[in-house]
């Protein structure tokens, strides 16, 4: 099936990207569009690999050439993904992932309804407050983000796919959704 999109998704601090790149590495028909950012690296991230970090003003520069088909301001940082990064990959023949926000993830299935999302939910809120207590940030931040929480988590029902991602269960949960994956692909 050409021009194949897997979305991952979920609440801040839920694992998505834990589990997204535990996937590309037993999936290499799998390739992740790396989304553009303003944000500063956190610590054990990579330019290019979790994300590509740019300016704002390269941002800016970018959104408005028309490069990004979707953008979000989150946190006080900019994102976006590229439509050039997105097609090249399916011109390699590769099947996309993306691991995006739930904006970003609904953003895209309007651009592209083909794809198939997949929800990753925590095993419990207090678990989840704790994965968000362990990035580097301010109180008021960490109210922030836990403020978007409820409204995330209601997302999972329109998903196609929703695994919870248990305290010290990621094997089980990168399984579920390579299963997924296999399935549908």
């Amino acid at each position: 099936m050409p021009n194949q999109l897997f979305i991952i998704t979920g609440p801040s601090g839920v694992g998505k990207t834990t589990v997204g790149t535990e996937i590309l590495k037993q999936m290499p028909n799998l390739q992740k569009v790396v989304t553009y950012t303003t944000r500063k690296p956190r610590p054990n991230e990579h330019d290019g690999v979790d994300y590509n970090f740019i300016s704002v003003e390269e941002f800016l520069n970018r959104r408005s050439g028309g490069d990004f088909f979707e953008h979000a301001e989150n946190y006080g940082n900019f994102y976006g993904n590229s439509r050039n990064d997105l097609e090249k990959i399916w011109a390699d023949g590769k099947i996309v992932m993306m691991i995006v926000d739930v904006k970003g993830a609904k953003t895209i299935r309007n651009f592209f309804p083909q794809s198939k999302t997949i929800f990753i939910s925590p095993d419990s809120a207090d678990n989840l407050a704790k994965r968000i207590r362990q990035r580097p940030m301010s109180d008021e931040a960490f109210t922030d983000r836990w403020a978007e929480v409820s409204e995330e988590l209601a997302y999972a029902d329109l998903c196609d796919f929703n695994v919870v991602n248990g305290e010290g269960e990621l094997g089980q949960t990168v399984a579920a959704v390579k299963i997924y994956i296999e399935q549908n692909s």
